[in-house]
């Protein structure tokens, strides 16, 4: 991994952990090729592991699609602390 790209998973890695919040880890982030690109992240929700894999024609599009699927996410485990069993 070059300079600019480790300074690419850096930047992702802090949007990630702002739309993921507390309770989410960031576990892994992996980013793969120049054109077409695919980011692989693996997290630990509520002490499971889940996984986010977005592709991409750059960089810019797989990362817009990685912060949405964390979105997504991370809406999901709020949902299920609320209605999820107790």
């Amino acid at each position: 991994m070059n300079d600019a790209e480790a300074q690419l998973a850096a930047r992702l890695a802090e949007d990630l952990e702002r739309v993921l919040g507390a309770g989410i880890l960031v576990e892994d982030l992996e980013i793969v090729g120049d054109g077409p690109v695919t980011i692989h992240v693996a997290c630990l929700v509520d002490g499971q592991a889940r996984e986010i894999h977005a592709d991409g024609e750059s960089a810019i599009d797989a990362m817009a699609d990685v912060i949405r699927l964390a979105a997504e996410l991370r809406l999901n485990a709020a949902f299920w602390q609320i209605v999820g069993p107790t």
